[in-house]
């Protein structure tokens, strides 16, 4: 009966590492496919319009902003 359990475990240990080296390699795949994936999106992704740097217009009166709330 020991005999068997030995074989059974040795068998599973194995059979498992097969899976975990399996996943790993998917795992990888997808990692690599997503990142190609990402890049190109970046790539193909439109670029904001960049409009040129204007001063900004001004409107109303000239001069100096008088302070309303403090008290001269």
């Amino acid at each position: 009966m020991s005999q068997d359990f030995e074989a059974f475990a040795r068998g599973f240990r194995e059979r498992t590492s097969a899976r975990l080296l399996e996943f790993e390699k998917a795992l990888a795949q997808a990692q690599e496919q997503l990142e190609k994936s990402a890049s190109e999106a970046a790539r193909q992704a439109p670029k904001p319009a960049q409009t040129p740097h204007s001063p900004a217009v001004r409107r109303g009166r000239p001069g100096q902003v008088k302070s309303v709330l403090r008290r001269d």
